[in-house]
């Protein structure tokens, strides 16, 4: 007991830390801050969800002493209390919170509902943001100009001082499509940080659950592609702020069926010789050449969702084994 106590005070400084360090503007303080929902989730799937929830507390209450109050319920909505309740989805049984839907041969949530309840919590997070404007500013208009004038003075130190058009244009488009990139970018935070916290306590020996082979097992519902292509063609065909709303359902659930379509590479590349050149290859144009490769890669997550096309590649033979002489 006393172990899990210390365990859950040291987790908790460490996020407080990670997220306090995002006061400075270097890349690395920006890719500390990042990490910063990986100790709560290391102390919720290593040590159990109380932990995890003692972890989350601390870190709430630290900032909230160091810093401010505003600083303590923005990290808690932000960051704490959703790192915390998605990896005590993933670690605690089903029947905990589900007892008369518990499936008999499936004790723990899939794969493919963990990242569904990383996007909605992406999708509110976002939702939220957008709603605080419109309600601060008197609406949508007056918002997205202030807040656009804000980032430009910001991005002019970026541009030439003789150009003050370019730093405009470039907080425009921020403005535009910043709800749908806070869906996006809180999703693929929490799922980078919960596969780490799984890897970290599944290594030590203490992950709560087994681990499931991600490529085969990470299947989103079929219903969700429906509704990410309903919000796609109303942030089409809608005026704002109507369309900023449903900007976030193609930013949050978009960015899942991106992580979807990585699952169905790794799958249905398995048994290639140039398998690890191609994937290295992959990631770095997601890096790189985001901009193309993740819509590649979320149609084809989401022609899998319909199609279900690693269980077609389940029937095509394997390739034969290579003897080595």
């Amino acid at each position: 007991m006393f172990h899990r106590f210390v365990v859950a005070i040291g987790a908790g400084c460490a996020a407080a830390f990670l997220f306090a360090v995002s006061a400075q503007t270097s890349p690395l303080a920006m890719t500390l801050a990042y990490l910063a929902p990986l100790p709560i989730m290391i102390a919720t799937m290593g040590w159990g969800v109380g932990s995890g929830a003692a972890a989350a507390a601390t870190s709430v209450a630290a900032l909230t002493l160091l810093a401010e109050p505003l600083t303590g319920l923005l990290y808690a909505a932000s960051v704490a209390v959703p790192a915390w309740m998605l990896a005590a989805f993933a670690v605690a049984p089903v029947a905990r919170y589900l007892p008369m839907k518990s499936p008999p041969g499936q004790p723990y949530a899939s794969v493919g509902s963990i990242v569904t309840l990383a996007a909605a919590i992406g999708m509110l997070g976002a939702g939220a943001v957008l709603t605080a404007i419109i309600v601060l500013y008197g609406g949508y208009a007056e918002g997205a100009k202030q807040v656009a004038t804000a980032l430009a003075g910001l991005a002019s130190d970026a541009f030439d001082a003789k150009d003050g058009d370019q730093a405009r244009i470039f907080a425009d488009t921020l403005v535009r499509f910043g709800p749908a990139a806070i869906a996006a970018s809180t999703l693929l935070m929490l799922n980078v940080n919960l596969y780490a916290a799984a890897r970290s306590t599944q290594l030590s020996h203490r992950l709560q659950r087994p681990w499931s082979d991600l490529p085969t097992s990470l299947r989103l519902p079929w219903p969700l592609g429906v509704l990410a292509i309903g919000c796609a063609a109303c942030a089409y065909a809608l005026p704002p702020p109507a369309s900023q709303y449903f900007s976030i359902g193609v930013g949050g659930l978009g960015a899942a069926f991106a992580l979807q379509g990585l699952a169905v590479a790794h799958a249905l590349s398995r048994g290639l010789k140039l398998r690890v050149v191609m994937l290295v290859a992959l990631y770095a144009c997601c890096v790189l050449r985001a901009k193309y490769t993740l819509p590649v890669l979320a149609a084809l997550g989401l022609v899998d969702g319909f199609a279900r096309l690693r269980a077609r590649a389940a029937f095509l033979p394997s390739p034969k084994p290579t003897s080595h002489r």
